[in-house]
């Protein structure tokens, strides 16, 4: 077991947003957590690197609750790639995927440079490696977002919405790298609204619904025999595409 949630929630004021969610991640799985916006799925993602403080609960990754991890340490275990990139505007790209390397993971600069421009490669950026960030389109800047992720060596990658920013001329691109990366074996946690690729990618589909878990199954009986209610009603919109 790479990643164990018990019993976490997390309010904010008076506004209950997570409700004892209970759910377990098996090293080398890919699971999609979906839902309506406002379920509480990008609070959830962002409890488990501590973005968020729980308000109450336990995470356990690897064994140890989180809690007990320096944080710098525990996000560089726990890739994180967001919707709207997060990359540094005053770097350019490679600096991007250096600068956790170096920081945290004490790497010096040419190793750092080397693991960067490898991970580039990986997401069709290396030839990008010297440019601005800021002159990049939004598909190029989630890649580099995942590749500066993967430099770090993270044990699980966590994926918050990356397609939502997108054009959806992008979102195909972005999409055939997180599955590139899947098939690599890492384990991995997507909150998406693309259907179909969480179909396609997840070994397990977690439905949440107004702060807590529906229905957590396997990808195929997820969408061919949905349990829930709620469930039902929200892939029907899908089930026929």
């Amino acid at each position: 077991m790479i990643l164990s949630i018990r019993n976490l929630k997390k309010d904010f004021g008076k506004s209950e947003v997570l409700k004892d969610i209970n759910f377990d991640v098996q090293k080398g799985e890919c699971v999609c957590v979906i839902g309506s916006s406002g379920s509480g799925k990008s609070t959830m993602l962002r409890c488990v690197n501590l973005l968020e403080q729980p308000t109450s609960g336990d995470i356990i990754f690897n064994d140890q609750n989180i809690r007990d991890i320096n944080v710098n340490t525990l996000r560089s275990r726990i890739g994180m790639v967001f919707q709207s990139f997060n990359l540094f505007n005053n770097m350019n790209v490679i600096q991007n995927c250096t600068v956790g390397q170096i920081k945290v993971l004490k790497r010096n600069k040419k190793d750092a440079e080397e693991i960067a421009l490898k991970e580039l490669e990986r997401v069709g950026m290396k030839d990008f490696a010297y440019k601005d960030v800021r002159s990049l389109s939004g598909g190029q800047k989630q890649r580099v977002a995942i590749a500066r992720a993967l430099s770090m060596n993270p044990e699980i990658m966590l994926f918050d919405e990356p397609t939502s920013a997108l054009d959806p001329e992008m979102v195909g691109e972005v999409l055939n790298v997180i599955k590139q990366v899947k098939d690599t074996g890492m384990t991995m946690v997507i909150v998406t609204h693309e259907m179909q690729f969480a179909r396609d990618v997840s070994t397990r589909v977690v439905f949440m619904n107004d702060g807590v878990i529906l229905e957590d199954s396997p990808t195929e009986e997820f969408f061919t025999n949905p349990k829930n209610e709620r469930t039902k009603e929200f892939l029907k919109r899908y089930i026929n595409s």
